[in-house]
């Protein structure tokens, strides 16, 4: 016992506490040791059976620290190994976590006054000098040359913001229009165009690695639903605040690559052929008299905004239809020529949703959706709900969350829906449609005061100011049509990569050629969002993960990784480029690289907690609703100057409702949150810096993790099993693999 204050003697632990503390110290170093990429030998695989003699050689499990100095340095790194840690493992460890190449380490022990070279086989010393590299800390690769970036719009912007975030300023970007921002935004969204999803899930500067003084929390100022201007002041604002509109070569556009050197070989890069373009319109115009500029880029993100061709449907009888029919992208619309005329639009996509209200804020009198089926659209409040939700809301509740608005709208069951697929028991569902969910409570108030028809059927042709359906029936009076039946991929981008398929997020299976689009469709039991900022951050950080590590991938490439992606090529009959892709297809992709690689995952682990407190502090509910609430009573005034005669319609959501839809989301995660957010004295949210090598990883701070890790390592003897021969304990005597030798061993004299 030992001597406290007071002369008293403080009580010895009980053989029980001392017990689990050793066990938990042992836990931890393991965890210690699997973090820095060693291989540990549990010691229950030694274990021999009462009354049998272990045969075999005996490995010491027990640890100890290991101390190494970098040659020529005062470097220094201590971490925990098992006595039976071998210089083989902890070389090849170092290395992959360094990201150098192992054949480069060399390890040397103090041995009296001599120093010595350690054998790969031997057991690593207590103090040892390495050779072969200036640093324990994880450098990123340096290329020879810069990345390069196509495209600076949403995605292109993100990904310059991650290389500046991160010091490297070695990056160059391309686009054809003047200002940032994108085709999605610049091109095909008209003048009034809003966001229909919320800015705190959509801000470029998502993520609470990307809080700045000059990029906080989405604020008030900014608006919840900003109108086009306002969205591309965002995107500029981002990309001025980063500092990376320098490196944007704007009215550029990209005419030419060509891949210099073998697909495999490091040293391989691409040069770009560069030509001074501008858009008019819609359409790209190059300087045909100017000269290439040439650039050279080691890697290369490609962002070519999905899809950017109107698909052409020509309709019988369009000659003597009398009146506009044009297209719901851009300002092809005449909004001018609306008040008291009716305007139909062909598809039922967002842009169609965004069209109808647009029509009626510039005073068409009806708005008819002509649709072959008719697909679920989200209200806003259950919107709010998901991106706030810090996990996956499940997609029960989001049906469910639809309801009071299908219901008071005459919109019908959410659950009877084409793309809903659910269990009898209403349990469990799965969406599956071609187009995202079109976001916003103006459709449904639109269809209460009459102002907006759905309609079933398909155009089969038109004659004067009148649409004939292939169903018989037929819409008369109608002025406008636009047409909004899907976008299509352009060729050229396939062209331009010289590419026949897709393999994963791989351009023509070429991991330095990342490309992501605005994936088609929608497949989802769970919703982690309707918008793009935690998608795109989330497959930045990644890919820069890769481009910075190559051996990471060099590892899982030769695991065999390219073979188990899934891959996508051109229809031509389909009018679809390779690089056109659906979400599931996207998803699979992220998901197998993500488990090959979990150190891209790890990258993402503040993104929950950052969602939920982002989304109460820039949207909080009180005002959140109050806003829903002012729109939806405007719209409702508008209805009635245009002469609709409506009794006033309650908005459907309220507080309470919402709280209740909080309790079953935490019944159905186990994640309890409230309607009013976060407590306000919470403790600031803070990016975890990256575990240095020896440290316990944060993961390890949780005794169910650090006994689930156990159980896992207990499994996995692969390692060793391939590294040593089979005369070894804990390979002649493994109870768990094999009843043969359980049965040579109960045959095997006692011990006396």
């Amino acid at each position: 016992m030992a001597l406290v204050e007071g002369g008293a003697r403080e009580r010895s632990l009980s053989p029980t506490v001392t017990l689990y503390q050793n066990r938990k110290a042992a836990l931890e170093n393991m965890a210690r040791m699997a973090n820095m990429g060693l291989h540990v030998l549990h010691p229950d695989w030694q274990a021999a059976a009462e009354g049998i003699a272990p045969r075999g050689r005996m490995f010491s499990t027990s640890f100890k620290n290991t101390r190494m100095k970098i040659a020529g340095t005062n470097e220094e790194l201590t971490i925990p190994v098992q006595t039976c840690t071998k210089v083989s493992d902890m070389r090849e460890a170092l290395a992959r976590a360094l990201m150098v190449n192992a054949d480069d380490l060399v390890f040397y022990q103090k041995v009296g006054c001599t120093t010595r070279k350690q054998m790969f086989s031997e057991e690593i010393g207590s103090v040892v000098t390495v050779k072969g590299i200036e640093t324990f800390k994880p450098m990123p690769h340096k290329w020879d040359h810069p990345t390069g970036i196509i495209g600076c719009g949403y995605n292109g912007i993100k990904t310059a913001m991650m290389y500046a975030k991160y010091g490297d300023n070695n990056f160059v970007a391309f686009d054809r229009n003047d200002k940032v921002g994108g085709y999605c935004w610049i091109t095909a969204a008209n003048e009034y165009s809003k966001l229909q999803t919320e800015l705190g899930s959509f801000h470029v500067w998502w993520g609470q690695d990307f809080v700045t003084d000059k990029t906080p929390y989405p604020t008030k100022d900014w608006g919840i639903w900003p109108q086009k201007k306002d969205v591309l002041r965002h995107f500029h604002h981002a990309a001025e605040s980063y500092g990376v509109l320098p490196n944007m070569h704007l009215n550029s556009n990209v005419a030419k690559l060509d891949v210099i050197g073998g697909k495999d070989a490091e040293d391989r890069y691409y040069k770009l052929s560069v030509v001074p373009a501008k858009m008019e319109g819609t359409v790209m115009k190059e300087d045909d008299d100017a000269e290439p500029k040439e650039y050279t880029v080691s890697c290369l993100f490609n962002y070519p905004g999905c899809m950017t061709r109107n698909r052409i449907i020509e309709y019988p009888g369009e000659d003597v239809f009398g009146g506009l029919i044009a297209y719901g992208m851009n300002d092809d619309c005449p909004y001018n020529e609306l008040p008291g005329k009716n305007i139909a639009i062909l598809g039922n996509g967002a842009f169609a949703v965004e069209n109808a209200r647009t029509a009626v804020e510039h005073g068409a009198n009806k708005v008819y959706i002509v649709t072959r089926r008719k697909n679920l659209a989200s209200p806003r409040c259950p919107c709010w709900f998901v991106h706030q939700g810090p996990f996956p809301t499940p997609g029960k509740l989001v049906l469910d969350m639809f309801k009071p608005m299908y219901e008071l709208a005459g919109f019908g069951d959410p659950w009877e829906y084409w793309s809903v697929h659910a269990n009898a028991e209403r349990t469990k569902v799965n969406v599956i449609q071609n187009s995202r969910f079109g976001i916003g409570d103006v459709t449904f108030i639109m269809v209460i005061y009459g102002k907006l028809e759905y309609v079933e059927d398909t155009l089969k042709r038109l004659s004067h100011q009148t649409m004939h359906l292939t169903g018989g029936e037929k819409i008369e009076d109608v002025y406008v049509i636009l047409k909004s039946l899907g976008l299509l991929g352009d060729f050229a981008v396939d062209r331009l990569h010289k590419m026949k398929q897709m393999v994963g997020l791989f351009c023509d299976g070429d991991w330095r050629r990342p490309m992501m689009i605005d994936a088609i469709g929608m497949n989802a039991a769970n919703f982690t969002t309707f918008s793009t900022g935690i998608g795109t951050t989330g497959f930045v950080r990644g890919q820069k993960y890769l481009q910075d590590n190559p051996k990471e991938f060099y590892r899982v490439r030769d695991m065999g990784v390219m073979k188990q992606l899934p891959t996508n090529k051109a229809d031509e009959n389909l009018d679809k480029p390779a690089y056109v892709f659906d979400v599931k297809y996207t998803m699979s992709a992220s998901i197998i690289l993500e488990s090959m690689i979990p150190k891209i995952g790890e990258l993402s682990v503040t993104d929950p907690e950052y969602k939920h407190r982002m989304y109460h502090a820039s949207h909080p509910f009180d005002y959140y609703l109050e806003e829903c609430t002012r729109d939806w009573d405007k719209y409702q005034a508008l209805f009635k100057e245009q002469g609709v005669d409506h009794e006033y319609v309650p908005y459907p959501y309220t507080k309470e409702m919402m709280s209740k839809y909080f309790d079953e989301y935490a019944q159905l995660t186990g994640v309890p949150i409230v309607v009013d957010g976060p407590a306000k004295d919470a403790a600031e949210l803070k990016v975890p810096k990256p575990v240095d090598m020896g440290e316990l990883p944060a993961w390890a701070n949780d005794e169910n993790n650090l006994n689930g890790f156990n159980q896992q390592v207990l499994k996995d003897k692969k390692w060793w099993k391939a590294n040593f021969p089979k005369q070894n304990n804990f390979q002649r005597h493994d109870f768990e693999h094999s009843k043969v030798l359980d049965q040579e061993f109960r045959d095997a004299p006692a011990l006396k």
